[in-house]
């Protein structure tokens, strides 16, 4: 996705299809996780998911249940297969969601815009230049990304504290 390019909703579903959702705007910010729980959580060398407040996500069909997982993360999947659709990281708490792209119907659309901990990324992992890296967590500076997650924590009075990559950088 580009600036120019006006974003279409996508639509995503768990592994059995009972449960789809829509994203209803362009993601926060769309990164990958290099980090071990994420190693550990999909099987797999890293996960990508796109961060949007959760009141711009919406379920179409089907209900979800949630459960608290890895470090307090609150999951949200479906009760039949058990897909997570999302999750609710604790540092952001239940305003902001972290959709796998995994489960989205065409994700594909959604290209990393930032790694996280690559210090523990696997060394055949070659990452594209261009695209902002971090050792652990860092501000990849994507316009309006820090004014969106503030804006959402404000509306739910705020009582969680924002990620350490949007500490770093002054607003603006």
């Amino acid at each position: 996705m580009t600036l120019e390019t006006p974003f279409v909703p996508m639509t995503g579903r768990c592994r059995c299809g009972q449960v789809q959702f829509r994203l209803e705007t362009a993601p926060i910010i769309t990164h990958s996780c290099h980090c071990r729980l994420c190693q550990q959580f999909t099987g797999c060398a890293f996960r990508t998911v796109a961060m949007i407040e959760t009141d711009r996500l919406t379920t179409v069909q089907g209900r979800t249940e949630s459960f608290h997982g890895t470090k307090s993360q609150k999951r949200i999947q479906c009760p039949d297969c058990g897909c997570v659709l999302w999750v609710h990281h604790p540092d952001l708490g239940d305003v902001i969601a972290m959709v796998g792209i995994g489960v989205l119907d065409h994700g594909e659309r959604l290209a990393p815009e930032a790694h996280y901990f690559v210090r523990s990324k696997h060394p055949w992992v070659v990452l594209p230049p261009g695209v902002p890296a971090f050792e652990e967590l860092g501000d990849p500076r994507k316009a309006g990304a820090r004014e969106r997650i503030m804006a959402a924590l404000a509306a739910s009075g705020g009582a969680r504290a924002m990620g350490d990559w949007a500490r770093e950088a002054p607003a603006g």
